[in-house]
Parts: C-alpha cells; structure tokens; sequence
C-alpha cells in the first residue's frame, strides 16, 4: 500500500527566503583579511574578528593566492547589445 502525502500546515520553505543577495565587501574590508592571513591568523578567526563568514575569509583569501589581488575582477556574460543612449530612450518612452 502506498502512503499518501497530506500537506503540512507549516511552510517550512518558502521560496527565496534563505538565499539572500548581499552586498560585496569593501576593497578595505578584503584588504584587512589578507593582512590577517598574512600576519598567521586562522579563517575563523578573521571572520569572528571581522564579522564575515568563514566561506567567505576562505574565498577572498584563495581569490588573492590565485589572482594576487583582492579588486573586483571582470564576470563573465555578453556585452550590451544597446547602448546607454537606447537606454536611456527607451525608459523615457
């Protein structure tokens, strides 16, 4: 026999509610964490200190051993195919 599935009555999951945006750190904030990497200190212990996540300690620090350096780098995606002239005329109209 097959069990049924009844609908919960709490919703647990509501779509978009635990992956949120954020905003990027700032070029000092990810300056300071390779500072602190550099002078011995642990992932953890950067983010306690500076209130960003492990993940992201571990990121920007991976990111600065491969790149040599903690800027904002080109994402990939295709160029604009109208320009900020057309842009600006077609949120006018």
């Amino acid at each position: 026999m097959y069990k049924r599935h009844l609908p919960t009555t709490s919703n647990t999951h509501t779509p978009n509610s635990t992956m949120v945006k954020t905003k990027e750190l700032s070029e000092d904030t990810r300056n300071r964490i390779v500072d602190l990497h550099q002078a011995g200190k642990t992932e953890s212990a950067i983010g306690k200190q500076l209130d960003v996540k492990k993940s992201t300690v571990g990121a920007i620090i991976r990111k600065w051993k491969t790149y040599k350096t903690t800027t904002n780098l080109p994402r990939s995606g295709a160029p604009r195919k109208i320009s900020a002239r057309g842009v600006k005329m077609i949120t006018r109209t």
